[in-house]
């Protein structure tokens, strides 16, 4: 996740994602998994050659939109503006009554939408369209999880999201299983879960590409090509508190960089080249093995695993440093006040996970708690497991529904 810190007058901060429902019509059915049978999404509606889904269980929506960014943004709204605006309401309400006025939401969703692509700035003009929203209002809901995230927080920085791949012999066939962390504060973001996405893009040019988040947030923290390529993010003001307002919103770059780059090296070196306007620690996997690039706003780098085959990433960047950012970054919490990386490390070369970390045992090691070895704790909101390999999600939001399988093989390329 995210997090900006923001002036007096530019009020709050941005972050992150969470998880979106409802529950379904009948319909053509699209098979979801060679693994499990019977997975399935349920049609749910179509619109000028795109299409909205619900898994299975109808807990969480998956879209399909195909062609241009601004005739993306008009199917996005034609399919789902009814919740759109829905969500715009809920969400606009609860973070007035937690003390940011609409005035300021406003003036902060301006700010963010600057810092976007010009690719998501023309899905959002595209949203304004067909939603029943305005520009103004699409705006604000796209940054409305952000600002929620901000208030429900006071403002601190989130030591929230964590992350491990497992590959080569961590796992039963040498395939990469990716686990993933979405923190924030469970209780403040619950109410939002029926929201939760998938949202596939089949754009005109360049690599079509899954984000999940919550309906109606283009900005992307989580997702995957066509190519098998992942990406997520972690907050990272904890080591770099600082920000760099006239650069390019991160959550932007990773749109870019799973529409653009066709390998782990191409990515990795895109998100390092580029100068960072906050503090990111991003995982970048495909289906034989995951860096981390931990972007400073002064630097970054690409970090691999202490040990071949497993990596693990929460909200510090992972000493050793480079020399030259000596002085320049908080050293990581102490391990009794802040475990996940060790817990992750140490789960992932037990006797119970090590060599047997397939999607079914990824689901039981994110299952373990903080307290108990693991790093589950009561902000983490949602969760993805990713098979690059077989260009497969798994997405959950805790307390709200389980998991369910979304297979993006069936759903890219269908322009």
């Amino acid at each position: 996740m995210g997090i900006r810190q923001i002036r007096e007058n530019r009020s709050f901060a941005p972050m992150i994602v969470v998880l979106a429902v409802l529950v379904a019509a009948a319909g053509l059915t699209l098979r979801c998994g060679a693994e499990e049978t019977g997975v399935q999404l349920v049609e749910y509606a179509s619109y000028e050659g795109g299409r909205a889904y619900k898994t299975g269980d109808g807990a969480y929506w998956v879209l399909n939109l195909n062609g241009a960014w601004r005739a993306m943004g008009r199917q996005y709204g034609g399919l789902v503006g009814d919740e759109l605006r829905r969500f715009l309401a809920e969400i606009t309400d609860d973070i007035a009554r937690r003390g940011m006025p609409v005035s300021s939401q406003q003036e902060f969703a301006d700010s963010w939408t600057g810092t976007l692509c010009e690719n998501l700035k023309e899905l959002l003009g595209g949203l304004a369209e067909t939603s029943g929203l305005n520009q103004d209002e699409v705006s604000r809901l796209d940054a409305g999880i952000v600002m929620l995230s901000t208030v429900a927080l006071g403002g601190a920085p989130p030591s929230a999201c964590s992350a491990i791949a497992a590959w080569d012999g961590y796992t039963p066939n040498g395939a990469l299983v990716f686990g993933r962390n979405w923190d924030i504060d469970r209780q403040a973001l619950l109410p939002y879960m029926k929201y939760l996405s998938v949202v596939v893009f089949n754009p005109d040019s360049g690599n079509a590409f899954a984000n999940v988040h919550p309906l109606g947030d283009v900005y992307l923290e989580t997702g995957m090509n066509e190519l098998g390529l992942f990406i997520e993010l972690n907050n990272g003001a904890y080591s770099d508190p600082g920000y760099m307002e006239e650069r390019e919103n991160t959550t932007s770059l990773l749109a870019t960089a799973l529409n653009e780059s066709s390998t782990l090296e191409e990515a990795s070196s895109y998100l390092v080249q580029t100068p960072a306007d906050l503090a990111y620690i991003i995982q970048i996997a495909d289906a034989e093995e995951c860096v981390s690039a931990e972007r400073a706003t002064f630097s970054a780098r690409v970090r691999r695993g202490d040990q071949e085959g497993v990596l693990a990433a929460y909200n510090s960047f992972v000493p050793p440093y480079p020399e030259d950012w000596a002085g320049k970054v908080t050293d990581p919490r102490p391990e009794d006040l802040d475990p996940r990386y060790r817990n992750l490390i140490r789960l992932a070369n037990s006797d119970r996970f090590r060599g047997k970390l397939d999607v079914e045992s990824m689901k039981e090691l994110l299952d373990i708690g903080v307290y108990d070895g693991g790093a589950v704790h009561p902000g983490t909101v949602y969760q993805v497991i990713a098979l690059p390999e077989q260009l497969t999600l798994w997405v959950r939001a805790l307390d709200f529904a389980g998991w369910q399988q979304v297979n993006l093989r069936d759903l890219f390329g269908r322009r």
